[in-house]
C-alpha cells in the first residue's frame, strides 16, 4: 500500500508517479492494483486475496458516503467479532472482507480506542476528504511494516521502502550504517537505511493534518501484555493445566488464522514449533500444503520434516538450497530485504522457499515465529538458565568474579564505554530504548511479579522479533506470500509473558543437550507438542535453517576496487584495501553486504551485474 498527503490542498498528486509506486509494489499484490487521487491526496494498492475475493473489497476502499478511504495491508483475524459488534450498533456492511470492518472501527471510534481492538497485523493509511486528516497506524509487534517520509511539501507512507522511490531521491543514512558497521542488526523502528525516511514503531499511530508536524502516538506496547493478577493466577496453575491452557489457545488462534478464501499452507522447517503448528492445521485442514527448505549440509533438517509430513500423511513439498545459492542469490534477497542482513544469513533460504509456495498457488503459510521468544527457546537462554539456578541466581557468582577485573571484564564487559556506547549512539538508542520501556514496566508492576525469564521474553519480543518478522514479510511478501503467526496471537502472548518461568526453562535431569545440559527450554510448549506428533520432534533442539556461509566466504580486498562502499566514505583504493585487509570475517561480511545494498536498492541498480560480481570474487571455505 502507498499513500500521499499534499501540503498543499489545490495539487493533484502526480498520476505517473502513483504508477510507478504501484509497480514497485507490485508483487505484494497481484490479484487487484488500482490508484485513486484527489485533490491534496493519492493512494496505490496492490491487494493479495485472502478474504472475499469479490472485486467489491479492492482497494482503495471507500464509505459509502465517500468520505472516508482506506488502503491496509494484513489481516485482522477477529474480524468477525468486531463486525458483530458493529451491526448491534447499527452498521451496515455490504462486504465480507476484514478491510471494511478495519474502515469502519475507525469510523466509529477514537483511532487508540480501534486500533486496541484489532487483533492481527496491519500498516493502514485511513484519510477523512472532509476534515483533510490522514491516520497511519501499525500492529502491535509489527508483522507488517510502514516506512514513511515528512518533507515540506508532502506526507507520504508505503509498505515497502522502494515505493517512495518516485517521490524523493534515495540518500544512505550515516549514522544507520555506521552502527551497523560497529555490529548492530540494523535499524527496525525509527530511522533506517535512508535520509529522511523513517520506519513506525510497532503499536505507534501517527495524525497529519496540513500545517501541522505529524502526531506520532502509542496504542501499545509489549511490556502492557504484563498484568499481576494473571502472573499470579498462572503461577497457580500446576504443570497440566498450563499445557491444557497452552493448547487450548494455540489451537484456537491456528483456526483463526486458518479462515481464508484462498489456499494457506504452513512452512515445515522440522523444528518443534512449525512441526506443532502443522500438526493442528492438519486436522482442520484435508490436505494441508506444507513446504520445507532443505539446507543442504549438516545442518540440514529434512529429515525431520519428512518424518512428520509421513506421520501426519501429508505431502512436503521441498526445495533444496545449496550454499552457492546464499552466495549467488544474496543480491535478489538484498533486493526484498531492503537492507543489509548479516543478522539473518538464512534470508535466501526463506525466499527461495517462499517462491516454491507461490509456485503451489498457496497464499498464507502459518509460521512458528514468536515461540522462541515467549517460551525462551533460543539456546543460550537455557544455558543461562542452567548458571543461574546453580549459582543462586548468579548474583554471587558475579559479584565474586567482578573482585577480579581482569576477568569481569571479559565475562561481564561494561557497556557504557568504548564501541558499545558509540553503537548506541548512532543507532538513536533503539535496543536501549526497548530495555528502558521493559525496566520501567517491570519497576511500576514491582516485585514479586516479574522474574528473569518473563523479563527475557520482553526483550526478545522487542529488537529480535522485529528483525524476524522484517524478514518474513518482505521476502514472503516479495513472493506474494503473506506469512501468518499464531504463537502471537493476542491471548496467547498474553498468557505466555505472564506465565512463570518454570514452565518455559525447567529442569530436567534427562535432557542432555550440549548447549543447556539438564534444562529443558520451551517446556510447556513441547508438553502440548507430546500430544501431536512423535517425541523425536517434539523435544528436538533448535536449528532453524541455520547456514554457516557468511563465516566462510571469503571475500577479498580486489571486490572492492571499484565500489560503492569505496565511494561512499571516499577512499583511496590504497586505503580500501588497506580496510579490508585489516577487517575481521564479521566486518567483511558487513562491508560486502553494505556494498550490494547501495548497488541493487540506493542505487536501483541491475541484480545481475551486482551477482556477476560477487560471482567473480567471492568463495566459500570448506567446511
Amino acid at each position: 500500500m502507498f499513500g500521499i498527503l499534499d501540503r498543499d490542498v489545490t495539487r493533484t498528486p502526480d498520476e505517473d508517479s502513483l504508477l510507478a509506486s504501484l509497480q514497485l509494489l507490485g508483487h505484494r499484490g497481484p490479484d487487484a492494483q488500482a490508484v485513486h487521487r484527489g485533490p491534496g491526496f493519492g493512494f496505490a494498492h496492490t491487494r493479495l486475496t485472502l478474504v472475499d475475493p469479490d472485486p467489491r473489497s479492492n482497494q482503495p476502499f471507500w464509505d459509502r458516503s465517500g468520505r472516508y478511504v482506506l488502503v491496509y495491508n494484513g489481516e485482522v483475524y477477529n474480524f468477525r467479532e468486531l463486525r458483530a459488534d458493529l451491526e448491534r450498533r447499527g452498521v451496515e456492511f455490504h462486504t465480507t472482507s476484514d478491510t471494511e470492518v478495519v474502515l469502519q472501527c475507525l469510523i466509529h471510534d477514537r483511532p487508540k480506542d480501534a486500533l486496541a481492538r484489532l487483533d492481527g497485523m496491519f500498516a493502514f493509511a485511513f484519510y477523512d476528504t472532509r476534515d483533510e486528516t490522514l491516520l497511519v497506524a501499525r500492529d502491535r509487534f509489527g508483522m507488517k511494516p510502514l516506512y514513511y517520509c515528512d518533507e515540506d511539501g508532502f506526507f507520504a507512507c508505503a509498505s515497502e521502502v522502494k515505493a517512495l522511490r518516485p517521490w524523493i531521491r534515495f540518500e544512505p543514512e550515516p549514522y544507520s550504517i555506521s552502527s551497523y558497521l560497529l555490529g548492530f542488526g540494523g535499524p527496525t523502528k525509527g530511522f533506517t537505511f535512508y535520509r529522511r525516511i523513517r520506519s513506525l514503531a510497532p503499536g505507534d499511530f501517527m495524525t497529519v493534518r496540513r500545517g501541522e508536524r505529524p502526531r506520532r502516538e502509542t496504542f501499545f506496547s509489549v511490556s502492557d501484555f504484563w498484568d499481576g493478577e494473571a502472573m499470579q493466577a498462572l503461577g497457580g496453575l500446576t504443570p497440566a493445566q498450563a499445557t491444557d491452557r497452552l493448547e487450548e489457545q494455540l489451537f484456537a488462534s491456528v483456526k483463526r488464522q486458518m479462515f481464508a478464501d484462498a489456499r494457506v499452507g504452513a512452512f515445515c522447517s522440522g523444528g518443534v514449533d512449525s512441526s506443532l503448528l502443522v500438526a493442528m492445521a492438519a486436522k482442520l485442514h484435508n490436505n494441508l500444503a506444507v513446504f520445507h527448505a532443505n539446507v543442504v549440509g549438516p545442518w540440514s533438517e529434512y529429515r525431520a520434516a519428512r518424518q512428520l509430513s509421513e506421520y501426519l500423511k501429508l505431502d512436503l513439498h521441498v526445495v533444496e538450497v545449496n550454499e552457492q545459492d546464499i552466495v549467488d542469490k544474496l543480491p535478489d534477497a538484498m533486493r526484498q530485504y531492503e537492507h543489509p542482513y548479516t543478522y539473518h544469513p538464512n534470508c535466501v533460504p526463506f525466499m527461495m522457499v517462499a517462491r516454491l509456495v507461490r509456485e503451489h498457488q498457496v497464499k498464507g503459510m502459518l509460521s512458528g515465529e514468536g515461540s522462541d521468544e515467549l517460551f525462551l527457546g533460543y539456546p543460550w537462554l537455557g544455558r543461562q538458565r542452567m548458571v543461574d539456578a546453580y549459582y543462586a541466581q548468579g548474583a554471587r557468582l558475579r559479584r565474586l568474579i567482578q573482585k577480579i577485573p581482569a576477568v569481569g571484564k571479559i565475562l561481564w564487559p561494561d557497556s557504557g564505554h568504548g564501541a558499545q556506547v558509540v553503537q548506541t549512539l548512532l543507532n538513536r538508542g533503539e535496543v536501549a530504548g526497548d530495555e528502558r520501556r521493559i525496566r520501567q514496566a517491570a519497576e511500576q508492576l514491582g516485585s514479586p511479579h516479574v522474574d528473569s525469564a518473563q523479563l527475557t521474553s520482553l526483550r526478545y519480543l522487542n529488537y529480535h522479533l522485529r528483525t524476524l518478522l522484517h524478514r518474513n514479510d518482505c521476502l514472503g511478501m516479495g513472493a506474494s506470500v503473506e506469512a501468518r503467526f499464531p504463537f502471537l496471537d493476542h491471548a496467547l502472548a498474553r498468557t505466555a509473558i505472564n506465565m512463570p518461568s518454570r514452565y518455559k526453562l525447567r529442569f530436567s535431569p534427562r535432557v542432555f543437550e550440549k548447549a543447556h545440559p539438564f534444562v529443558r527450554d520451551k517446556w510447556v510448549v513441547r508438553e502440548v507438542a507430546n500430544r501431536w506428533i512423535p517425541r523425536n520432534l517434539s523435544q528436538r533442539i533448535k536449528i532453524g535453517f541455520w547456514t554457516t556461509v557468511f563465516q566462510r566466504m571469503e571475500v577479498p580486498p580486489a571486490y572492492f576496487e571499484d565500489s560503492l562502499v569505496r565511494d561512499l566514505f571516499e577512499l583511496s583504493s590504497a586505503d580500501m584495501r588497506g580496510v579490508v585487509e585489516q577487517a575481521d570475517q564479521d566486518l567483511r561480511m558487513r562491508l560486502l553486504h553494505l556494498d550490494v545494498w547501495a548497488h541493487v536498492c540506493l542505487h536501483d541498480r541491475s541484480l545481475d551485474e551486482s551477482t556477476g560480481k560477487i560471482r567473480r570474487h567471492v568463495t566459500i571455505r570448506p567446511e
